[in-house]
């Protein structure tokens, strides 16, 4: 029997959600919050009778919601402070119910997992266990060579800290990488010898001059980043 699910939120990740839930063969309710563009609900029409509107300062507007006990509950809104706030509410409102929660930000992914969330899904996290799972292979080479030649936007890229960067004795957990859409992969330490440390192990590492950050990104957006970030 498929249950229930409900999925707060219909921006990117929302959206590419329930796409991904549809070609699954499921149906999740898409739960929009009314401070959203309505145009949203109107280019919502695919999913006939499958969305409704919701007020994220109103804890009626969930209570109206037909949820259930064994509805599971998404929460994937695109402001990581009003996601976490959403998550507070439907603890509160649906104790037994399993929630899980988008992140793009590390420093955030850390609150959700202390406010009841069952499931936290890191953005950053995933990629870098991707990326980490990738080197282990043997075929390593052949796939860093593939993504460099493939004609899109994406490219790795190696960014050093100079002393009069903005970033020194920040750690890492205090930095929005998601407000320049670049992924943050892992660090050089110059501390550890250089050792490479990826971001999944979960070192809140503090910022030195000589660090090399490592992101995945648009040339643009990582370009932006190293101007503002990196130091003269």
């Amino acid at each position: 029997m498929k249950k229930d699910i409900v999925i707060f939120g219909y921006g990117k990740f929302g959206q590419a959600l329930s796409k991904v839930l549809q070609d699954y063969g499921l149906s999740p309710l898409i739960a929009i919050n009314t401070k959203e563009a309505t145009q949203e609900l109107v280019d919502a029409k695919r999913y006939e009778k499958r969305f409704i509107e919701f007020n994220l300062e109103d804890d009626n507007s969930f209570l109206d919601i037909n949820i259930s006990e064994d509805t599971i509950l998404i929460a994937a809104m695109d402001n990581n402070h009003e996601n976490l706030f959403l998550v507070l509410t439907l603890r509160e409102l649906f104790p037994k119910n399993y929630i899980l929660a988008i992140s793009d930000s590390t420093h955030v992914s850390h609150k959700l997992s202390k406010v009841g969330v069952n499931k936290v899904i890191d953005i950053y996290s995933i990629s870098g266990s991707i990326l980490l799972n990738i080197l282990k292979k043997p075929v390593a080479t052949k796939f860093l060579q593939g993504f460099i030649n493939k004609e899109h936007d994406y490219i790795f890229k190696e960014i050093k800290i100079k002393e009069n960067s903005p970033l020194i004795n920040k750690y890492l957990s205090e930095i929005d990488f998601a407000k320049y859409d670049i992924i943050f992969i892992g660090m050089i330490d110059e501390e550890l010898g250089r050792q490479f440390i990826f971001s999944t192990i979960g070192i809140d590492h503090k910022i030195d001059a000589g660090d090399i950050l490592v992101f995945i990104g648009k040339e643009e957006n990582l370009e932006k980043f190293e101007k503002e970030c990196a130091g003269g």
